[in-house]
């Protein structure tokens, strides 16, 4: 039997893994958190997940449903924000147009968010459901 190490090119010596039954583990850094919200009051900023010091999010994947209460069609923001609950764009990740009562689903995604700021989401009707997947990795 040859040992073998797979590391990192950096330097740092972080080393792959492999399974019970000899396969190279390769995927996400970490499972999915999910979080649900209801943007059910026009142009007020919710918080899906907030800032981590010295780690980043990693959006994984969205969810967005409209129901019957949009008048006949809405826009979806989904954007980095430097407060809680914040309905100022800092960085806008997403924006959405959807009409009444459908369904949009973004998946897989990867998009890295900065260090240090809340993921948000608001819309300009109501009520527009949201999930929202991703992680936290430390800050690249």
């Amino acid at each position: 039997m040859i040992k073998t190490r797979i590391i990192d090119g950096h330097g740092d010596r972080y080393q792959a893994k492999v399974s019970h039954i000899g396969q190279v583990i390769t995927g996400p850094y970490d499972y999915n958190l999910i979080k649900y919200i209801n943007l059910d009051v026009a142009a007020q900023g919710y918080t899906f997940f907030p800032n981590r010091a010295g780690e980043q999010f990693v959006l994984t994947g969205l969810v967005i449903v409209t129901n019957k209460n949009v008048v006949t069609d809405c826009i979806v923001d989904i954007y980095e924000s430097a407060a809680i609950n914040s309905a100022t764009i800092g960085t806008s990740l997403f924006q959405l147009e959807m009409l009444k009562n459908s369904t949009l689903v973004l998946l897989p995604l990867n998009i890295l968010c900065s260090e240090g700021v809340y993921i948000n989401g608001k819309t300009d009707d109501d009520d527009v459901y949201v999930t929202m997947m991703g992680y936290y990795i430390p800050a690249v």
